[in-house]
């Protein structure tokens, strides 16, 4: 006699950020590319590249996955933040992760303290920067190339006032030039990202393959959602697959948030019912404004609040001319905050002259705090 209940494996959703997902829903292309980069002999653009998204769009995960492949395919690759102390990350790491493709003897060591009467020497790691941080990476380069092996940056969060940032990339410019085996991915919120490349010592930058992550399909969340619970041996009615597909709205973290809520609250049944799955949307739902839209809207300007309570008025999309009326202000006036709420991947056009939410949920969001 068949049970109704077997055992289930582990929860194979991931809303934990940087999480490489067992589906990566609608990346196909960019995945496709950078494989293609790590693997060929030629230098390809997307080696250089500049993510930026809202939160949540998947940034650190991509990182996280470049990673994986370029490792697979023979380079050493590391991860590192934006903060003080990035270029001896950097050189630390790499030499680091190098260690199982070079024998590393690189690291400048030099006498701290010599003593006379019961000896003592100690040795201890250059705690200078010389010989600087460039001749150092590129010896490394040097030994790397010789075992055939390239190294990747992952930067994430960038921070763009950082001076160590500033002088990674301007160094990498230059190990591009020498055409050394190299890449650089760097990702970081819209308007971080923005700032950066406007900063004139890194113009380079603006050459480098920009990659934006916005919404995904609703068809591809749907088939990245009924692949995951179907190859975990799980199954979820159409019904309710439709309605999380609209709850997610196109947003990778919160796919993963509605996918782990239904598992969770399905308990051990394979066939997971369908008021226990529309328990895990709503709970994803109050999750998702906790931890991506409270964030989002506590870094905004009394004004951006302005601008999207004015979008509340309209059922659909917003003309920005109406907006503009209802803020009483000109057209260039609301053109401003449009752009920094652009910037923050909190609205998305829709055609030359509308805007639209473009993080699921924010609407209601929006009602709740106007309440």
């Amino acid at each position: 006699e068949s049970m109704a209940y077997e055992h289930v494996g582990d929860n194979p959703f991931t809303p934990s950020f940087g999480e490489v997902p067992l589906i990566m829903a609608g990346r196909a292309q960019v995945i496709q590319e950078l494989d293609r980069s790590f693997s060929s002999a030629s230098r390809r653009p997307i080696l250089t590249s500049v993510i930026s998204g809202a939160r949540g769009t998947g940034k650190t995960a991509l990182l996280t996955f470049a990673e994986a492949q370029a490792r697979e395919r023979g380079w050493v690759s590391v991860s590192l933040v934006s903060l003080p102390g990035l270029l001896e990350e950097a050189y630390e790491q790499s030499c680091r992760q190098a260690d199982h493709v070079i024998d590393m003897t690189l690291r400048t060591k030099r006498i701290s303290s010599l003593g006379i009467g019961p000896m003592s020497v100690g040795i201890s790691h250059s705690e200078t920067t010389t010989p600087g941080w460039r001749t150092r990476m590129s010896v490394l380069l040097d030994r790397l190339a010789e075992k055939g092996a390239g190294l990747l940056m992952t930067i994430d969060e960038i921070t763009p006032r950082l001076d160590e940032l500033i002088q990674l990339t301007s160094a990498y410019q230059l190990f591009v030039r020498e055409e050394r085996r190299v890449a650089l991915l760097m990702a970081g919120l819209p308007h971080n990202v923005s700032l950066l490349l406007n900063d004139k010592s890194v113009s380079f930058l603006r050459r480098a393959e920009s990659i934006r992550l916005g919404r995904i399909a609703d068809h591809e969340i749907e088939r990245a959602l009924r692949d995951t619970f179907a190859q975990s041996g799980r199954s979820v009615s159409d019904g309710v697959i439709e309605e999380a597909v609209h709850a997610i709205g196109g947003f990778p973290f919160m796919m993963q948030l509605v996918g782990f809520n239904m598992w969770e609250e399905g308990g051990t049944s394979k066939d997971i019912k369908d008021a226990r799955a529309r328990r895990g949307i709503r709970l994803a739902t109050e999750e998702f404004k906790t931890r991506i839209l409270l964030p989002s809207y506590q870094e905004l300007s009394p004004m951006d609040r302005r601008f999207l309570q004015a979008m509340l008025q309209d059922e659909g999309d917003s003309l920005l001319s109406t907006i503009a009326r209802r803020l009483g202000k000109t057209n260039s006036y609301a053109t401003q905050y449009k752009n920094r709420l652009l910037e923050h991947g909190i609205i998305g056009m829709r055609g030359s002259r509308s805007v639209g939410f473009e993080l699921p949920s924010m609407r209601e969001f929006l009602v709740e705090q106007k309440g």
